[in-house]
């Protein structure tokens, strides 16, 4: 089942989801991977408690961002 809704994006994002050829795709792609990220780190809070991530370095999380990029070659030197 859907549901047809209205949103306002700011209009880089809107361009991005219009770009995709199905922007109700693109977007519900979007929230779902939010939601599994979340679930996530719920999971990670349960296993390691609240504040695990208070010890990820700078250095980590933009390791982990040009992983997510797919710029991994620059960590593999």
């Amino acid at each position: 089942m859907t549901k047809k809704i209205t949103i306002s994006l700011p209009d880089d994002l809107a361009a991005e989801a219009q770009a995709s050829g199905n922007a109700s795709a693109y977007i519900a792609d979007a929230l779902r991977q939010r939601r599994r990220v979340e679930q996530d780190l719920a999971i990670m809070d349960d296993l390691w408690g609240a504040g695990w991530q208070d010890g990820i370095t700078d250095e980590e999380r933009a390791r982990a961002a040009r992983l997510l990029t797919g710029d991994a070659e620059a960590d593999a030197a």
